[in-house]
């Protein structure tokens, strides 16, 4: 009787660690960590950021508002909708806001026609890179809360990926971790 007792105790404590540990592998590529779970998605964050990982039940869960919990909104285990809603109780009318507003246009750097500063320098006289965040687009992403922008001219699809990288990489690591959505306009004539 003892013993059998002894076993299904062992066999019970054994499945609960194993329910808790950690199902899931850390990589760093190129400044991001990258969660791959084995039964789960892919998580992908910026090392600058100040996202942290939570785990529960061996899953892993960005914390995107960083206060140690693991929100609704954060937990891809619970429907969008519930997801949704508790992120919208959480933002504040100017997050709100700046979910209703679209950038001006924006050129990938922003230099000639388009002319913006990097520092308070022009492109040319600051030594930005090309995929740097401009000034006007640091204040209206950080202080204006706003997180579309509209994008008119790229100089090449690297300078567009690794730009798009840094600025998912600043908003991920603002407020409620909110992530930008970049567009452009559709060309309707070619010269």
């Amino acid at each position: 009787m003892k013993k059998t007792l002894f076993i299904t105790c062992f066999i019970c404590f054994s499945l609960a660690l194993s329910s808790c540990s950690k199902k899931w592998s850390t990589n760093e590529k190129e400044g991001y960590i990258i969660i791959e779970q084995t039964d789960g998605p892919t998580l992908g964050y910026s090392a600058t950021s100040g996202v942290t990982i939570i785990t529960k039940r061996g899953k892993a869960f960005k914390d995107l508002n960083k206060n140690g919990k693991l929100d609704p909104y954060e937990n891809w285990q619970l429907p969008i909708e519930e997801r949704a809603a508790d992120l919208a109780k959480k933002m504040s009318i100017e997050q709100i806001a700046g979910l209703m507003l679209y950038s001006s246009h924006q050129a990938i750097p922003a230099s000639g026609n388009r002319a913006g500063t990097y520092g308070g320098k022009s492109f040319e006289e600051s030594g930005a890179k090309a995929s740097d965040i401009s000034d006007a687009q640091m204040k209206f992403l950080v202080e204006d809360n706003l997180r579309h922008v509209l994008v008119t001219t790229i100089q090449s699809p690297r300078v567009g990926a690794e730009w798009n990288n840094k600025v998912q990489a600043l908003v991920e690591g603002l407020g409620l971790g909110i992530p930008a959505n970049n567009s452009s306009d559709p060309r309707h004539g070619a010269s």
